[in-house]
């Protein structure tokens, strides 16, 4: 199930990279950012008041009280992984991209492990290690060869340089960010299950406040709301159906996915986000799929297959060495 999960996470994430892409160029990454995650909170505020599977809505949760502890890793999980990551993440793309910038997802698989084994204890045979290296190797090679590279267009929102800095540290808060939120999310068992839906909830809610209260003590309230309220070159649109599929369903499911797998082995999956925009960019854009991008993605996924049966593969290798 949770592999399910993680394969149907990354197609979400794959899906509104190219909206939230044509929103940050039309609106600017800075006021997406802002309102993507005031949109999300207001849906999801919407359905955490529907009992899911039995579930009982917030609410009545809150009135018993989440742990401290656990408001407390999942508003860091927050503000870390939702209100920075995807702001380094959205000028990424406004500069790059959505192909080259989806590149810079490689490295959150690497974050999370080191994250998940100081915070969370877990840990991975060097099988699950090697396939983590070819799944990057192997999208790596898809986004940065020559005949896939974008052309660089100035678009007013940064160099290539800086495009390419907030890509790492977009993929360090992305990875850092869901080992955080399994962390809130383990410091709320002793009382009762977090749903998905209510975690995203909670997430949302902490990085919503912190981007919107730095926003409004610096008093550039007005500038970052202006494109959205004139609904600058008609992207309202395409930031509404990157909220679906990112912070709505996709944060939700990834949330879903770690209550099943491991932090590094879920991010890894997660990291095939490239491999599913391939096709996506062929339609979108008319992009050409070239024999290196098929061989790229087959390398991606030769690392996944090798990461999530690790144990089976080790235990084979440890055969014939006897």
């Amino acid at each position: 199930m949770g592999i399910l999960f993680a394969f149907i996470t990354t197609l979400s994430w794959a899906i509104c990279i190219f909206p939230f892409t044509e929103a940050a160029r039309r609106m600017g990454p800075n006021p997406v950012n802002h309102y993507r995650l005031l949109l999300a909170l207001v849906l999801l505020s919407i359905m955490v008041f529907i009992p899911l599977a039995g579930t009982p809505p917030l609410p009545s949760q809150l009135l018993h009280g989440p742990p401290t502890e656990a408001w407390m890793w999942l508003a860091l999980s927050g503000v870390v992984g939702l209100a920075l990551g995807d702001y380094f993440g959205f000028t990424m793309y406004a500069i790059l991209g959505s192909r080259l910038g989806s590149v810079f997802i490689t490295f959150a698989p690497g974050a999370a492990l080191v994250f998940a084994w100081l915070l969370l204890g877990e840990t991975i045979n060097a099988v699950g290690v090697g396939g983590i290296a070819i799944t990057v190797g192997g999208v790596a090679w898809l986004t940065m060869h020559k005949q896939n590279r974008e052309p660089h267009t100035d678009l007013g929102y940064g160099s290539k340089a800086r495009g390419i800095g907030f890509g790492v540290l977009a993929a360090l808060c992305q990875g850092v960010g869901l080992v955080l939120a399994k962390k809130g999310m383990a410091a709320s068992e002793e009382v009762f299950v977090l749903t998905p839906v209510h975690t995203t909830w909670m997430r949302m809610v902490a990085g919503t406040i912190v981007v919107f209260g730095i926003t409004i003590l610096s008093g550039r309230f007005a500038t970052v709301s202006r494109p959205v309220f004139r609904n600058q070159q008609n992207g309202i649109k395409y930031m509404v159906w990157g909220t679906l599929f990112g912070p709505v369903f996709g944060v939700s499911l990834s949330l879903l996915t770690i209550t099943y797998l491991t932090v590094p082995v879920a991010q890894t999956i997660f990291a095939l986000v490239p491999v599913f925009v391939l096709p996506g960019a062929y339609f979108y854009y008319r992009e050409r799929i070239t024999r290196k991008s098929i061989v790229g993605a087959l390398i991606a996924i030769v690392g996944v297959i090798i990461l999530i049966w690790r144990n089976d593969f080790a235990s084979a290798l440890a055969g014939l060495w006897k």
